[in-house]
């Protein structure tokens, strides 16, 4: 049987064609900040920075490789074959810079 995982306010980090990655952020028992990855696999289109609430089956794998220092790395890769997401907020808009005063260029 399936393990069926219901994960809520994650945030985009990065937007691929099949899946994309979402970002739990959470405060840790010693008061730091902790943060979670999951890699989301799902055809509809989703932005970077949207917030979404996802319901899947869930699944990890055990990643290792050694690095270009020759540290050996173990990771663990959490995914969600996600049969529902919901976007809860829209990606926040691009900063926008405008156009200086025309004063400002009267001082070149």
């Amino acid at each position: 049987m399936p393990n069926v995982i219901k994960a809520t306010n994650l945030t985009v980090t990065k937007a691929f064609g099949k899946f994309f990655i979402a970002q739990d952020v959470f405060k840790k028992t010693d008061g730091s900040e902790g943060k979670l990855n999951y890699k989301v696999w799902f055809t509809s289109p989703v932005s970077e920075g949207q917030v979404v609430d996802v319901v899947g089956n869930a699944s990890a794998n055990v990643n290792e490789f050694t690095d270009q220092s020759g540290k050996h790395v173990v990771y663990a890769q959490l995914s969600i074959n996600a049969k529902e997401v919901n976007i809860v907020a829209a990606a926040p808009a691009p900063a926008s810079f405008g156009t200086p005063p025309s004063s400002a260029w009267d001082t070149f």
